[in-house]
C-alpha cells in the first residue's frame, strides 16, 4: 500500500482520515487490519472528514465493517451512524437482489438471457456479501435482438424509461417510445428505466462498453462461458471472474477512475479469486489491445490497496514507462479536492492517453465526432427511420452548437 509520504505528494487534506479509509477498504486479512487501524486510531481523528470521504468514495460499508471489532474506539455517534447507514445499504441490497431474481425469472419465460453484472452478483462473488457493497441499480446484459422484447417486459413491471440527455414534448416521447431503432443512437449502450412506486433503477444493457470505446466483451465464447452465484438463496447466472476483471477496468477507465470503490472492486475480485486465469487475462488484453488499461486497473489496486499480484504481472507494471504519468493523474483526482475543477476535455484527454496503440485513439476521437446520438435525433424525431442522414445532421448540429457559443461573446 501507499506510504504517507506518497500519499502526500497528493493532498494535505485529512491524510490520516484517509490512510484510514484506505486500510478499512483493502481486502488485507481482518487480524492485519484490525491492528493497523488500532495503530491509526491513536492518533487524532477528524471525524466528519472521514465520514465524508467514505461517503465521496462509495466505501462507507467497507468502513463500517473494518471498524466493527474496534467499535468501543469509535465515539458513539460516529460508530451510530455507520451502523445506520449500513442497515441502510444492506435493506437497499436486499431489495434490489430480490428484484434482480425477479426480473431474471420473467426474462426466462419470455426465450430471453439476462446477465446481471456489478451490483449484487459482483458484492456476492467478489465481496462475498452484498451489503458490503454500495450499488444503487440493477444492470441487467441482453443481446442486442432482444431489446424490445425485454424492454415490454420491464415496461409491463410497472417501470418507466428515463430518457436521459435530451428533453423531449409528449409527442417526441412516444416516438422515442415507439422506435426499434433508437437504441443505436444511445451512446453508453444502456436504457434506463425507474420504478417509481419501488424507487427502484434497472439499466438494460446491450452492451458493457460503448461502441466508441473499442473494447467489446461480448463475443460468442463470452455468453458460452457465464458462471453461476448464489443471491438470496437463488443461483443466477453471472460473468467468469476473468471477464469480470475486464467489466471492472473498462468501467474504471471509463468514469477516470473517480471513486476508491472502483478499485475496491478489483482488489476484492482477485482477493476471492485465487485461481484466477492470468495467461489467459495477459492474452485478452494484448488481443484487445487494453494491456495499458489493464495494467493501471491493477496498480492501482495493488499500490492503494495493496492486493497481491502474480510476480511476473508486478514486475511488468513497474517497468512500464505509461503508468508514470498515468498513476499520479488519477491519484491526484482521487484524493485532491480541488482537482474536480479541471477544464471540459479532462476526460476525453485521459481516454486518449490510457489507449496504446494510435489506430484507437483516432477510432475513439471519429466515434465520437461523427457517431450520432440521441441530440441528433431530435433534429428529425422519427419513429422509424434509416439511420444515414443522421450523420449529415451530427455535423451540423455540432458546427451550429459551436457558432451560438461564439455569438455572444461577439455581440459584446
Amino acid at each position: 500500500m501507499l506510504h504517507t509520504t506518497t500519499l502526500e505528494k497528493f493532498t494535505t487534506n485529512h491524510l490520516s482520515e484517509l490512510e484510514i479509509v484506505l486500510t478499512c477498504s483493502s481486502p488485507q486479512p481482518e487480524s492485519e487490519k484490525t491492528e493497523k487501524l488500532k495503530r491509526m486510531l491513536e492518533k487524532s481523528v477528524y471525524w466528519p472528514a472521514l465520514l465524508n470521504l467514505a461517503n465521496r468514495h462509495r466505501v462507507t460499508p467497507l468502513v463500517y465493517a473494518g471498524f466493527n471489532p474496534l467499535k468501543e474506539r469509535i465515539p458513539p455517534k460516529i460508530f451510530q451512524q455507520l451502523h445506520l447507514d449500513f442497515r441502510l445499504n444492506s435493506r437497499r441490497s436486499l431489495l434490489l437482489s430480490g428484484e434482480l431474481i425477479n426480473l431474471l425469472k420473467l426474462f426466462e419465460k419470455e426465450g430471453i438471457v439476462g446477465v446481471p453484472f456489478k451490483g449484487a452478483v459482483l458484492g456476492a462473488s467478489a465481496y462475498g456479501n452484498c451489503s458490503l457493497r454500495q450499488f444503487t441499480d440493477i444492470d441487467l446484459l441482453i443481446r442486442e435482438k432482444d431489446i424490445e422484447k425485454a424492454k415490454a417486459v420491464l415496461l409491463a413491471q410497472g417501470y418507466g424509461m428515463k430518457i436521459e440527455r435530451i428533453e423531449l414534448t409528449a409527442e417526441q416521447e412516444e416516438k422515442f417510445l415507439r422506435s426499434r431503432d433508437i437504441y443505436h443512437f444511445v451512446r453508453e449502450a444502456a436504457y434506463p428505466f425507474v420504478h417509481r412506486r419501488k424507487k427502484l433503477v434497472v439499466e438494460l444493457h446491450w452492451g458493457i462498453m460503448p461502441k466508441y470505446f473499442s473494447f467489446p466483451l461480448e463475443t460468442e465464447a463470452f455468453w458460452n462461458t457465464l458462471q453461476t452465484v448464489t443471491i438470496s438463496g437463488q443461483e443466477v447466472p453471472c460473468l467468469s471472474p476473468e471477464t469480470t476483471l475486464f467489466v471492472l477496468v473498462g468501467h474504471g477507465t471509463k468514469d477516470c477512475w473517480g471513486q476508491l470503490a472502483r478499485i475496491a472492486d478489483i482488489a476484492y475480485l482477485i482477493h476471492s479469486h485465487p485461481e484466477l486465469d492470468w495467461d489467459r487475462i495477459q492474452e485478452q488484453a494484448r488481443c484487445q489491445r487494453v494491456q495499458r488499461m489493464l495494467g493501471l486497473g491493477l496498480k492501482l489496486a495493488s499500490e492503494l490497496l495493496g492486493i497481491d499480484l502474480p510476480e511476473n504481472i508486478q514486475e511488468k507494471l513497474n517497468r512500464d514507462p505509461s503508468l508514470k504519468s498515468l498513476v499520479p493523474w488519477v491519484y491526484q483526482q482521487l484524493f485532491d479536492p480541488q482537482f474536480s475543477s479541471e477544464p471540459d476535455g479532462t476526460q476525453t484527454r485521459f481516454h486518449l492517453q490510457v489507449r496504446e496503440h494510435f489506430a484507437d485513439r483516432l477510432n475513439y476521437f471519429v466515434q465520437l465526432a461523427t457517431t450520432p446520438t440521441t441530440s441528433d435525433w431530435l433534429l428529425l424525431p422519427l419513429a422509424e427511420f434509416p439511420r444515414f442522414p443522421y450523420y449529415f445532421l451530427r455535423p451540423y448540429r455540432l458546427v451550429r452548437e459551436q457558432i451560438m457559443k461564439v455569438m455572444p461573446k461577439q455581440s459584446h
